[in-house]
């Protein structure tokens, strides 16, 4: 089988088939009646709430690992991939494999679903003590198929 069809198949079993007809057709919906940037926004606040309602699960995390730890536990109980955080250069990369904003929503709405994932770390490293001066970005060019790239650092 190749990469793409493993690909393919992996994406089709990420969000339950109930589901992804109302999300394409919300995603759609809201892509007509409010502009990216605006969504990216609603979105962020919904990954706030997300990770404020996941409690203190990591408020624990003592290093950088133990953080990748737990919050990769937590995507592992959602079916919503894993995550990489490594230190580069005074910030954090958060790279998120198989998050199925994507294939919810729709490759086409990544740029502004991706959103969710912004503002559930913001929410997670604020809660951790970090500073309001720090913010969580996509980097959009690193974001597409199965893989969310994304920055926490000062912001500039």
């Amino acid at each position: 089988m190749s990469s793409d069809a493993l690909q393919t198949y992996f994406r089709s079993q990420q969000v339950s088939l109930q589901w992804l007809p109302v999300l394409r057709a919300l995603a759609i919906e809201l892509a007509a009646s409010a502009d990216a940037e605006g969504l990216r926004q609603l979105f962020f606040k919904v990954g706030e709430r997300f990770a404020n309602d996941a409690g203190d699960r990591f408020e624990q995390a003592q290093t950088l690992a133990e953080l990748e730890e737990a919050v990769n536990e937590f995507w592992l109980q959602l079916h919503w991939g894993w995550v990489q955080l490594s230190e580069a250069r005074g910030t954090i990369d958060i790279e998120h494999q198989a998050a199925p904003l994507a294939e919810a929503f729709g490759e086409e709405h990544l740029g502004w679903s991706v959103g969710l994932l912004e503002g559930f770390y913001q929410a997670l490293f604020a809660s951790l003590g970090a500073g309001a001066s720090m913010r969580v970005q996509a980097v959009t060019e690193a974001c597409g198929d199965m893989t969310v790239t994304l920055r926490f650092g000062q912001l500039s």
